[in-house]
């Protein structure tokens, strides 16, 4: 959800009937879509990468792409786009035991621009070097991170404590990233009864509250760069599994 990224290797879509002769041959196109991720939400930019076939239906896909002759040769030569140059944006969600590889990333976020800070990198544009095809997409770790504009809590939880980072040492250095780079960074905690009002799990409500605190805390200090807020979804109804999936269609990252 959000940037999707996939595996970019090919040439710009055809644009004359030899450009679709030669398309069918290489098999692959790859190019950017704009999709919503909500009826009547803004438009997100989303790499993608098709596998072609001689069908009528290639002849509409320049129209439906919006792709120009300007995108081919921002994608030839992505080094003069600099100047006009918008970073990707990434949006991790995490969903269940998900939650985990969420507080990693959160993690290693905290960790790398502290690293990036100290180093005085200037991480608010791409290092040229690693820009390849398309603009859109990382490719680096580094591009990775500093990429990343909103984490996703969706009813995380454990049989076990951990489900959230609760270590305000850790959110501490991402407030710090935040301002120094001067950009916005996102975290929605999505929740439903069968995580935040599990009687046999009470850690998972606790360590969510801790969360949230240390969040608002910060907020504070980053000047609201640092965003932070929660979702309660299907109050009021028993617990129970279903509850659980159903987020899933129901969630709302607006």
């Amino acid at each position: 959800m959000g940037n999707k990224v996939f595996s970019l290797h090919s040439r710009p879509p055809p644009s004359t009937p030899g450009d679709l002769a030669a398309a069918v041959a290489m098999d692959r196109w790859t190019g950017v879509l704009h999709v919503p991720l909500s009826r009547g939400g803004p438009l997100f930019r989303v790499a993608a990468s098709l596998l072609l076939s001689p069908a009528k239906t290639l002849a509409i896909q320049n129209r439906f792409l919006g792709f120009s002759a300007k995108d081919s040769a921002a994608n030839q030569h992505p080094s003069e786009s600099l100047s006009s140059y918008s970073p990707p944006r990434t949006i991790i969600l995490g969903f269940s035991k998900g939650g985990v590889v969420v507080n990693q990333l959160v993690t290693e976020l905290s960790r790398w621009a502290s690293e990036s800070m100290k180093n005085t990198v200037d991480i608010s544009r791409p290092n040229p070097s690693h820009l390849t095809e398309n603009l859109l997409v990382p490719t680096s770790n580094s591009d990775v991170l500093s990429s990343i504009s909103e984490f996703h809590y969706v009813d995380v939880g454990l049989n076990c404590a951990g489900a959230y980072i609760t270590e305000h040492a850790v959110i501490k250095r991402i407030c710090d990233y935040v301002v120094h780079a001067d950009k916005n960074l996102r975290f929605v905690l999505h929740g439903t009864p069968r995580q935040w009002s599990d009687p046999n799990r009470t850690w998972i409500r606790k360590e969510k509250d801790i969360m949230l605190q240390v969040l608002r805390d910060e907020a504070q200090r980053s000047e609201r760069r640092l965003v932070s807020s929660e979702k309660v979804y299907f109050e009021g109804r028993p617990r129970s599994l279903l509850m659980h999936f159903e987020i899933l269609e129901a969630m709302d990252i607006s």
